[in-house]
């Protein structure tokens, strides 16, 4: 889909090609206050998750493009291996500290997600990440992750040599709206992303959106959303790449349909202003439906 739109930040988070793969495995010991992971694992199942922002398509909601974009990432749909520690601090602070091979690889030498690399060339990424949590009888009112992250691959890049790129990234979620007799909710989300190093594609990036539910007293399991994915381009990538504008922009509106327990689907469009920057590229109007099944 992205083929066609051009777009940069990628509007189907489940676009993939067509392969048989082992996409995680791994263990984790649990102890009383912390846990400890090891094997092949997806970062974005720990990392940079916007709890409310699950529920959009495009992808950017679901992990932001300053990280997905900035350094080869072990997530959807090539996960590489790791090690994950995570400390709950308190019931209200949460830590997690991990170091992943550095280079999963592409999807054509690395279709079935088998070929394990650990060596110098591909470097590492450490990750660590604070989450402040908030609670009202139980229920996690708002939620506060602050990341920071350092990629160690040598890159050449114009015959230039670079040793590591890094960035830092911010990350809420707020329950607005509750009410237990009607079933109605109001959910916020917002991300923001910062580069540290001027050869990052991504420079900086903003987020977020609202997710509505319970407000048709027939349907109060299905959601509405809007949300808004801001990309920015550094200046390296723009002169790299010729690109015309600094930014792109998707608006997603989605809606989410229970049909039972096991089946739902999610009409989506999408807005598309300026792909990849591109002023070549026209504005994209995208729709599709997507059917989940869970069992």
């Amino acid at each position: 889909m992205s083929d066609l739109i051009g777009d940069f930040q990628i509007a189907n988070n489940i676009e993939a090609e067509t392969h048989t793969r082992l996409y995680e495995v791994w263990y984790e010991h649990r102890f009383k206050s912390w846990s400890f992971l090891i094997g092949q694992h997806d970062l974005n199942s720990v990392f940079a998750v916007p709890e409310t922002g699950l529920n959009f398509i495009n992808s950017s909601f679901g992990i932001q493009p300053d990280l997905s974009s900035n350094f080869p990432a072990s997530i959807f749909p090539l996960a590489t291996l790791g090690i994950v520690i995570n400390w709950n601090l308190s019931d209200n602070i949460l830590m997690s500290h991990a170091i992943y091979d550095g280079d999963p690889g592409n999807e054509s030498e690395n279709p079935n997600s088998l070929n394990w690399r650990l060596n110098k060339e591909d470097g590492a990424l450490i990750i660590n990440e604070i989450q402040f949590q908030f609670k009202k009888e139980n229920i996690i009112k708002s939620a506060y992750k602050l990341g920071i992250w350092n990629h160690t691959q040598n890159q050449f890049l114009n015959e230039v040599l670079y040793t590591s790129k890094n960035g830092v990234y911010f990350i809420s979620d707020h329950l607005l709206i509750q009410n237990k007799n009607d079933g109605i909710s109001v959910r916020s989300f917002s991300q923001i992303g910062l580069s540290l190093s001027s050869h990052n594609p991504i420079s900086s990036y903003y987020g977020g959106g609202f997710w509505f539910q319970g407000f048709n007293s027939k349907r109060i399991e299905d959601g509405l959303g809007i949300a808004v994915a801001n990309a920015n381009f550094s200046k390296y990538y723009q002169s790299i790449f010729k690109v015309n504008s600094k930014s792109e922009t998707a608006i997603e509106l989605t809606y989410h349909s229970i049909i039972n327990r096991k089946w739902s689907l999610q009409p989506n469009i999408q807005y598309i202003i300026n792909p990849s920057g591109m002023i070549e590229l026209s504005n994209s109007i995208m729709g599709l439906i997507r059917f989940n099944y869970a069992w």
